[in-house]
């Protein structure tokens, strides 16, 4: 069992070690794996918590295992993109996907999109990352209490419909406001919003909001993970302040390559996971930005979290104000 916040189902990721197929020595057919710089295309800007989680993840898969790994930023089309071009790849093991609830529920739900989760397995969960709700220090809130609904709200976020904009976004309107929302690229720009006042709120993960947070610059008004965090013990959960809807949301992610992929170089990518789990580098991650042991594990990430999360995310939107689309 892995330590608490280590992640635990990094079931799949980078190439494993050397993996032969088995042959005679010589034979044309043998074949290391990886056998080329394994690629990690992530559908956001350079910066983010996204971008943070999967060069962590990079650099301890190398020191375990020796491999090259090489991040990719794609952004742009909110996830699109990104998207599109590891559909693409050669379906060899070599190319991965940062992937979360970005790409296959909120998109989707919001415009057409030309892939799905058909497109794709996925085999390596990070973990989950809890949300922090932030003001700015000048507002005067120091609480949920004390956010003003009288006139409309704008909320800072990386996607349009993620699990950061609809955790603030459903806090609002059971507190019986409305609200709007400005897109960034990434978590480290919502942030800088909320600081210069041109956005009220954010939904934010810990390992980008806490050192804002110690900066004096951002406030945080509450956590929507299941218990406090050990590193904010006086800022409350939304379940203890009664908001029900906005309580238990994480920001969860998982490595996914494309679908056809043989499951050899898929169990040498779990197999080189595990041991860049084990890593100081990991470990220092881990501590540093309070991520959970991961709800779903592996191939759980699209089979069971896409289509259960895919429900909350569309209600939410239309307590939004967004209409959803018809799939």
């Amino acid at each position: 069992m892995r330590k608490k916040h280590q992640l635990p189902a990094f079931t799949a990721l980078m190439v494993t070690g050397m993996i032969v197929t088995g042959c005679a020595a010589g034979d044309d057919s043998d074949a290391e794996f990886p056998s080329d710089t394994i690629e990690i295309i992530v559908p956001f800007s350079a910066g983010g918590a996204s971008d943070v989680q999967a060069r962590a993840f990079a650099q301890a898969y190398e020191e375990a295992n020796g491999d090259t790994i090489l991040v990719v930023n794609r952004p742009g089309g909110g996830t699109s993109i990104g998207t599109m071009e590891a559909a693409g790849a050669d379906p060899d093991g070599h190319t991965l996907l940062h992937s979360t609830a970005s790409t296959f529920i909120s998109l989707p739900l919001m415009e057409e999109v030309n892939f799905d989760t058909e497109d794709f397995r996925s085999i390596i969960s990070y973990g989950d990352l809890p949300t922090i709700v932030l003001a700015n220090a000048d507002s005067g809130w120091e609480s949920l209490d004390d956010v003003s609904t009288d006139a409309q709200l704008t909320i800072a976020t990386t996607a349009p419909g993620n699990v950061l904009h609809l955790t603030v976004s459903n806090f609002i309107d059971e507190a019986g406001g409305t609200s709007t929302y400005l897109p960034f690229d990434s978590s480290n720009e919502t942030i800088q919003a909320v600081a210069n006042g041109n956005a009220d709120l954010a939904g934010v993960d810990p390992g980008l909001a806490i050192p804002r947070i110690e900066s004096g610059e951002v406030v945080p008004l509450a956590v929507a993970s299941t218990e406090r965090l050990e590193a904010l013990p006086d800022v409350p959960t939304f379940e203890e302040e009664g908001f029900e809807r906005s309580h238990d949301r994480y920001s969860r992610s998982a490595l996914t390559v494309p679908a056809d992929t043989p499951d050899e170089a898929v169990e040498a990518l779990k197999e080189g996971a595990e041991r860049a789990f084990e890593t100081e580098t990991w470990q220092n991650y881990v501590s540093s930005t309070y991520i959970h042991e991961p709800a779903y594990e592996g191939e759980e990430f699209l089979e069971i979290f896409v289509p259960n999360e895919t429900e909350w995310t569309r209600e939410s939107l239309e307590f939004a104000g967004i209409t959803p689309r018809e799939q």
